[in-house]
């Protein structure tokens, strides 16, 4: 009997794993950016995401480059609903069993030159 409970539980729990999130064809395009303010310039802010992977029962079902690759892309393909090209990444929180991040979504396909106001694509 207490095998039996046991095998119930870990099924149970098996069945409560989230997946990691996969890029579409489109979210796969987007540009991630960190600390390079200059790729930004000239961009039309879109808003911000956040993208979150892993829960306090399945994170040691996945590795840690796993949640943040699966997280990079939840942030991606809400950008591209907002129509943005482009993530600023904010600094990571610090995370044990979830990975969680936040980004600027930006449209960066038609910049306005500053010095003469052309479009550049």
């Amino acid at each position: 009997m207490i095998v039996k409970k046991c095998l119930l539980g870990l099924m149970v729990s098996l069945s409560l794993t989230g997946c990691i999130t996969f890029p579409t064809e489109e979210s796969g395009k987007v540009q991630v950016v960190w600390d390079e303010t200059d790729r930004i310039e000239g961009c039309e802010l879109k808003g911000t995401v956040y993208g979150s992977e892993g829960h306090f029962y399945d994170y040691w079902l996945h590795s840690d480059r796993d949640m943040v690759w699966g997280t990079i892309n939840q942030m991606s393909i809400k950008a591209v609903d907002m129509g943005a090209d482009t993530l600023y990444l904010y600094r990571p929180f610090g995370f044990l069993s979830s990975v969680t991040m936040m980004a600027n979504a930006y449209d960066c396909r038609v910049k306005i030159a500053s010095n003469n106001g052309l479009h550049i694509n």
